[in-house]
């Protein structure tokens, strides 16, 4: 249990990292409008139940569980029809994963599966493209984030890359998610095995079009349009929180975030290390942390300053596994924007080396489905 005053040394942690208030944060969303959903209402849908067909060629439960997935963040309901002509959205098969943006005149709307390949994340993406969210890398401040070889994309799928729509939408102030559900993976449309975009961020170019989940900023981009209460007063929410769609009296708080104002952190499960905050030094300091289900730790430097980490695994070979998702990883924040998503690490038996991009990382489990030894070296640069 995190104790009185060491949420108090918490606040003031996060008051001078992120340099937050209320009217800086209001201020901030109000500014940063690059990439998002679509703002002209002809493209929004009215509709909070959307009826659904799936075509027989298709697989039903991955159409289930990507909806499901999609109600679980929203106030969004979804309910399927058998007759093609009752539905407003229409998953049939295709060779890609692909719809068009936001609402159009034909009804039902079609959303084109790939009978080649099943993936639940990329039925989300697609639903949410229909619901009017523009792809991640069609931000217009893209190039600050990745590199894209135009020349490496196939000629009928160029129009997927295109800022078209880049001053049609509203990112209601959220950052760039290189593990948004909306996100390409780096060979995505590619004629051949080459990239068609790079991240400058070399550690998350491999998660870039792998997630299987809504992050939490993909849930914010389409409650802001689709479940925000205006005239519904809730308690002013801080560190990205925002107004829950299923409770819209109260905040919807980032996982490892709770109290009416999204301002206390999650006390940690008892199978983890208790002490959960930890100031970094100019010396290295290694530490074995217990990890399991929910927990959350925070290291700070001092301001102006950046901290190298190494993580590793205390783990036997049972328990390796070669591919990092959402599932069976912890999550690496090296922002002092909490909201962004971080890197995800798995027992693969490798170590992860990074540097902060500020003066704060943070390591959530969330659902970790192991209980393990994380050693973790740290040092103030």
């Amino acid at each position: 249990m995190i104790t009185f005053p060491l949420i108090i040394i918490f606040f003031k942690i996060f008051n001078i990292v992120t340099g937050t208030n209320k009217s800086t944060i209001s201020n901030n969303e109000s500014q940063r409008q690059k990439r998002g959903i679509l703002n002209d209402p002809s493209f929004i849908w009215k509709e909070k139940e959307i009826f659904f067909y799936v075509d027989p060629m298709l697989e039903y439960t991955d159409v289930k569980v990507a909806l499901n997935r999609i109600a679980k963040e929203t106030c969004l309901r979804f309910k399927r029809v058998i007759d093609y002509r009752q539905s407003l959205f229409a998953y049939i098969p295709g060779k890609f994963f692909e719809t068009n943006l936001g609402k159009r005149n034909e009804i039902p709307h079609k959303i084109f599966v790939s009978i080649y390949v099943r993936d639940a994340g990329k039925i989300i993406r697609e639903t949410m493209r229909a619901l009017g969210v523009d792809y991640e890398h069609n931000r217009i401040d893209r190039n600050k984030y990745i590199t894209i070889s135009r020349r490496q994309i196939m000629s009928n799928y160029l129009k997927y890359f295109d800022l078209r729509f880049e001053r049609m939408t509203n990112i209601y102030g959220l950052p760039y998610d290189y593990r948004s559900i909306m996100h390409f993976s780096i060979n995505e449309y590619a004629k051949s095995r080459n990239s068609v975009m790079r991240a400058r961020d070399k550690l998350m170019e491999l998660q870039m079009g792998k997630s299987k989940y809504l992050t939490f900023c993909d849930a914010k981009l389409l409650n802001k349009k689709y479940c925000h209460y205006p005239y519904i007063p809730h308690p002013f929410c801080l560190y990205g929180g925002y107004q829950d769609p299923r409770n819209p009296t109260r905040c919807k708080c980032l996982p490892f975030l709770i109290g009416n104002q999204c301002q206390i952190p999650l006390p940690n499960s008892m199978l983890c290390t208790q002490e959960n905050m930890y100031f970094v030094a100019e010396n290295v300091v290694t530490r074995n942390l217990f990890i399991a289900r929910k927990c959350s730790f925070f290291l700070q430097a001092d301001s102006r300053k950046k901290i190298s980490l190494r993580l590793k695994f205390s783990t036997t070979n049972a328990q390796l596994t070669s591919h990092c998702t959402e599932e069976n990883s912890i999550e690496v924040k090296t922002q002092n924007d909490l909201s962004i998503s971080g890197y995800l690490f798995c027992p693969n038996g490798k170590e992860l080396r990074l540097i902060s991009k500020q003066n704060l990382i943070s390591i959530i489990t969330n659902d970790f489905p192991f209980h393990l030894i994380l050693e973790v070296s740290y040092v103030q640069i």
